[in-house]
């Protein structure tokens, strides 16, 4: 389905080096927020955010921030913003710091933040920046000079640390509980068959495996048996699946769980097609939105959405977002009324709209402390699209923590296949079975328009 979350290929760690060291001494560069420059004034508020508007990870995600900046405009046409202050919000590309494939110049999100924070009249935010790694490399700097950093499009439970980094913040649910999701899914209903995996050689792989490992099922290591890991940039320049999923076929392998980005759950499902290899794939959220991946061999696939089936036309949310975009032809020139909405663009849609909410129960006082504890005391009543609500609190600052699970009903939409009325939850992080609870359909507040 959707969202963002590759980490820096391992390939390009050393020319990053540079950027982390500067990060790791948590030095203070700008004083957007210290000197009380926050980039708000009686009319509008500026917030910004790192993005791969190019290069390897553009391709569906880039989507995601241009969907968020559509809703933030639309409120502001319809409503006159939030609390009469227009949102101002700038997108910078750091091409998910992987140079090449599109991308020009050498990518830095750490000097494309900077960047943020120098703007005149200063920063409020950075929200929806991408990235595990690369948010990573920022906390500490966005941390020190006072700035939330909300958001985050990444499942990493690195936004989690309420004690390190107070005023950073993520919103999707988790890869650890996905996985734990997906093992639970795979016990109850391909009892006994054999299950392999597919995972990006970084966290998002590791978190996902280890979901999959306490949510009761036994896999391997990456690099052992039949679970196998895979570099970012080699799912573009070298496809190594081939191999991999040869010795699946030949091991009898039944179902294949995929951790993977776009571009890869594509090769890999052509490269199983091409070798007759037919397993049952359940694909990660992060990587199985079907008009990213356009392919139709992905059709059958599973995975997880915690926003409403893209095939739900009559969802409210859904309806929302579709009248958003059409009133945004520069960066949806394409999109008509009879276009099916990507995950990539709920996503967006999705923060963006919690953001407002955050915004609008602050009132007239708009404070960088402010919003961290709005999030912290009355994020888990806001309006989301989402199917399940926010856990935000003092000490928990991941955001959704379920969803449901979903079929690749099309090239072009996802179908629920989870009970009526229900949803997953795993959002503990133990070894403790996933609950289901009630599915939320929250109206869509009047203000926004």
């Amino acid at each position: 389905m959707f969202r963002s979350p590759l980490r820096r290929a391992s390939a390009i760690a050393a020319a990053s080096a540079l950027s982390v060291g500067l990060v790791s001494t948590g030095a203070v560069i700008t004083s957007a927020g210290a000197s009380g420059n926050d980039g708000v004034t009686s009319n509008s508020i500026t917030i910004g955010a790192t993005v791969p508007v190019t290069g390897i990870a553009s391709p569906g995600y880039s989507d995601v921030a241009k969907a968020a900046k559509a809703a933030f405009k639309y409120v502001n046409s319809k409503s006159n913003g939030v609390n009469g202050r227009q949102i101002n919000f700038l997108i910078k590309d750091d091409c998910y710091e992987v140079p090449g494939f599109g991308c020009t110049g050498t990518p830095s999100t750490y000097s494309q933040t900077q960047a943020l924070l120098n703007t005149s009249g200063g920063l409020f935010a950075t929200v929806g920046s991408l990235g595990t790694a690369t948010q990573d490399s920022v906390r500490s700097l966005l941390d020190n000079n006072g700035v939330p950093q909300l958001f985050v499009n990444s499942g990493s439970s690195d936004w989690n640390n309420a004690s390190q980094y107070p005023r950073l913040f993520g919103w999707q649910t988790d890869y650890i509980a996905e996985g734990k999701i997906f093992a639970n899914y795979i016990k109850a209903n391909f009892k006994n068959k054999s299950v392999g995996f597919i995972g990006q050689n970084d966290d998002f792989g590791a978190n996902g495996l280890t979901g999959l490992n306490r949510g009761g099922l036994s896999i391997p290591a990456m690099g052992t048996g039949d679970s196998f890991s895979y570099e970012a940039t080699a799912a573009v320049a070298g496809n190594p699946f081939g191999s991999m999923l040869s010795k699946m076929k030949n091991d009898k392998v039944a179902v294949v769980v995929l951790d993977s980005i776009p571009v890869a759950t594509k090769n890999i499902i052509q490269d199983a097609h091409a070798i007759g290899f037919k397993p049952q794939f359940v694909i990660s959220g992060v990587g199985s939105d079907p008009q990213t991946v356009n392919n139709k061999y992905e059709v059958g696939a599973l995975s997880l959405t915690f926003l409403p089936p893209t095939s739900d036309a009559k969802n409210a949310w859904n309806v929302w977002t579709k009248k958003v975009l059409l009133a945004d032809s520069a960066d949806f020139p394409k999109f008509t009324a009879k276009s099916i909405l990507t995950g990539n663009m709920q996503y967006g849609v999705g923060w963006a709209v919690t953001f407002m909410q955050a915004l609008r129960a602050m009132g007239q006082n708009v404070t960088q402390s402010g919003i961290v504890n709005i999030l912290e005391t009355q994020g888990s009543s806001f309006a989301t699209p989402a199917v399940t609500a926010l856990k935000y609190s003092s000490s928990n600052h991941q955001g959704l923590q379920g969803g449901l699970m979903v079929k690749i009903s099309s090239a072009t939409a996802t179908t629920s296949i989870t009970k009526a009325g229900t949803v997953y939850s795993a959002g503990d992080g133990g070894t403790a079975a996933p609950t289901t609870t009630k599915y939320i359909t929250s109206p869509v507040p009047s203000w926004l328009g």
